[in-house]
């Protein structure tokens, strides 16, 4: 990738940093919590170490499935099912914490609180510390020998991993669900936190919300043209640093991607529009429809489990 890089870090030359504790040990497999400092240093010191749980078979494992949460998660449930299903069928789940999310959260604020706010600039840089922490993942898996793979994602965790595979190819496979590309269409029309909405789309003065979207959709289109044409991560237009984070800016690298789309049909927080964009930039990889929401498209996976394991089985 030429031009602009946000997500450069300086990467460890070795594991010393990365602490791993076992938690449980099972018949089949074992539960490791793995600990590390963030190479992006905020002014809270609990967002500072990146968490994760590695659910590893007793047998070695080569195969790792990285797994992302969704948006505000307190309880970890869908990523813990996730987890077993794949232990079980011999792939180590690693559990990755997005910043400001559950032991992130710095006190005084709800899980996710500082993801995703009314500052865009405080959004940013949190969704540039999640793409540069997995990045630090891939460095202790290398580190220890493994350089297949994976990874799934889930909302707000789609979108991470749609960023984060066209900058790193050591990400071999993917599946985001309830994810698409375009940032500024989702939160222009999908995501129903108006305040966030108003941040980002209502900044022209004497422009109604509907002109403000449409010019920053122009804005953005434009750019994208520059960015696929020339190969190259262009500068963005004042104020628009975010066009630097979305998915559709790194469509046209480590092209094609080996991704397996889940998305709901009747979901409104990630638009088709917003879906279908995204998949026509990077190949019209294969999609699963499912007759869900945006917040009940994770209730339906055990549904399409079988679809994920004989995907990642094929690619990694």
């Amino acid at each position: 990738m030429n031009g602009i890089n946000i997500f450069e870090y300086d990467i460890t030359e070795d594991n010393d940093g990365f602490i791993v504790d076992v938690l449980e040990e099972h018949s089949g497999y074992d539960v490791l919590k793995l600990t590390y400092k963030s190479p992006i240093k905020t002014p809270y010191e609990e967002n500072n170490e990146v968490v994760s749980y590695v659910y590893k078979p007793k047998k070695e494992c080569k195969r790792v499935i990285v797994l992302i949460h969704y948006l505000f998660e307190k309880v970890r449930l869908t990523q813990r099912i996730l987890s077993l299903y794949f232990v079980a069928h011999n792939f180590c789940a690693v559990q990755f914490t997005l910043p400001y999310h559950l032991e992130r959260t710095p006190e005084g604020y709800s899980s996710g609180e500082l993801f995703l706010t009314g500052d865009p600039h405080q959004n940013f840089e949190a969704y540039r510390q999640a793409v540069i922490d997995l990045r630090a993942l891939a460095d202790f898996l290398n580190f220890r020998g493994i350089d297949k793979i994976g990874i799934a994602g889930i909302s707000i965790g789609a979108l991470v991993l749609n960023t984060l595979m066209g900058i790193d190819p050591r990400f071999k496979a993917g599946v985001p669900i309830a994810g698409g590309g375009g940032l500024h269409y989702i939160v222009g029309k999908g995501l129903k936190k108006r305040y966030v909405r108003e941040a980002y789309i209502k900044r022209s003065k004497g422009k109604s919300e509907e002109e403000a979207f449409e010019e920053l959709d122009r804005l953005f289109k434009n750019y994208l043209k520059k960015v696929w044409a020339t190969k190259r991560v262009e500068e963005p237009p004042e104020g628009e640093e975010w066009f630097l984070i979305d998915p559709m800016t790194y469509a046209k690298f480590n092209y094609p991607r080996k991704i397996f789309m889940i998305n709901g049909a009747i979901d409104s927080v990630i638009p088709k529009k917003a879906v279908f964009e995204f998949r026509e930039a990077v190949g019209n990889p294969p999609i699963e429809w499912l007759p869900t929401m945006h917040t009940t498209t994770a209730l339906l996976l055990p549904v399409v489990f079988g679809r994920m394991h004989e995907f990642f089985e094929k690619n990694l």
